[in-house]
């Protein structure tokens, strides 16, 4: 755990919301058949429907916020690149095993793959873990670019997210879903331009302060909401312009609020390791909580998160006080 007194708060205060807007969401799950397993029709399906678009792409700018501080130049690429492996390829394979395995053993989990295709976690996007290859492409790309200067004045910066929006449009228009997700590169094309808004805010804040960004999230808002209780006829997708409006003006807004809340300060101090553990506490409350024979949906929804946010907490602690551990399983440099 970073101090976050060393850190800008309202940030930190946006990290612990966008942290527990991600559990919950892996909580819920994203079907029928994940998660808590609820129907389409409930409360729980439309509380995941609504922050869906907002979740990772919140995360997502809040840390290429953060890399802006301190971004990679053509006489530290190398060690730079290297940094992100460890921090964030390191965590995926070791911390994404552990919880293949701990699928397949444990019975009530709802999905199993067989040992013999846990290689596959190196090649391909695993469950939650989707997002930690899609992240370091992201960082690579940014970094690249920042070595050669290209994203240091607004209109190089402007190019850049225009490079990265028409990624993201080739991919949707000319990819199809059964090209294999090779080192999740689908998930970095729709997370890219969030990265590329990331390091725009920390530069160029004064781009982001135009009304018309709230214009665009009320109207973006207003269909999404029509689309779920059937007034107008739209199906809202990750592949539409709608979600990757709610994404971009939500949050650009949520950078200008400048909030500062204590306990979501100390939960954002916090959320990588949660991102990386949650899981492990969100499965086991359910299938603990089931196993007793409790069914109540509010009883394991407020369990299972409590847990999926608790738990990683209580590991980082422990797997933080050995060397070994610590760089492994959270991505940090080892301790002699």
């Amino acid at each position: 755990m970073v101090s976050a007194s060393k850190k800008d708060l309202s940030v930190e205060t946006m990290r612990g919301f966008a942290i527990i807007l991600v559990v919950l969401g892996h909580v819920i799950g994203s079907d029928t058949p994940g998660g808590m397993e609820v129907k389409d029709d409930s409360f729980l399906r439309y509380l995941y429907y609504t922050f869906e678009y907002l979740r990772m792409p919140l995360f997502t700018v809040m840390s290429c916020w953060v890399y802006a501080l301190r971004p990679a130049r053509a006489d530290n690429l190398k060690s730079s690149t290297i940094k992100r492996v460890r921090r964030i390829l390191l965590p995926m394979i070791f911390v994404g095993a552990t919880y293949y395995i701990l699928q397949y053993i444990i019975p009530g989990t709802n999905a199993k793959n067989e040992l013999s295709q846990l290689w596959k976690i190196l090649a391909f996007p695993y469950t939650l873990y989707w997002y930690l290859p899609s992240q370091f492409l992201g960082f690579l790309f940014c970094s690249v670019l920042d070595s050669f200067k290209a994203m240091n004045t607004w209109q190089g910066w402007l190019v850049v997210l225009g490079i990265g929006i028409g990624l993201l449009v080739v991919r949707n228009v000319f990819i199809p879903e059964s090209l294999p997700n090779c080192f999740s590169f689908k998930g970095g094309i729709y997370l890219l331009p969030f990265f590329i808004i990331g390091i725009g805010i920390q530069r160029f804040p004064n781009i982001f302060r135009h009304k018309y960004f709230s214009i665009s999230l009320v109207i973006s808002l207003a269909i999404q909401q029509m689309g779920w209780f059937g007034v107008i006829d739209y199906e809202l997708s990750k592949r539409s312009d709608i979600g990757l409006l709610i994404g971009i003006a939500g949050t650009i807004l949520f950078f200008r609020l400048k909030w500062k809340v204590n306990w979501l300060i100390w939960f954002g101090s916090y959320a990588n390791t949660i991102f990386l553990f949650h899981s492990f506490g969100t499965s086991g409350g359910r299938i603990l909580i089931k196993s007793a024979g409790v069914y109540n949906s509010f009883l394991v929804f407020t369990i299972s998160l409590c847990l999926g946010l608790l738990l990683p907490i209580l590991v980082e602690i422990i797997l933080d006080r050995f060397s070994l551990t610590r760089m492994l399983f959270l991505g940090r440099n080892y301790k002699h």
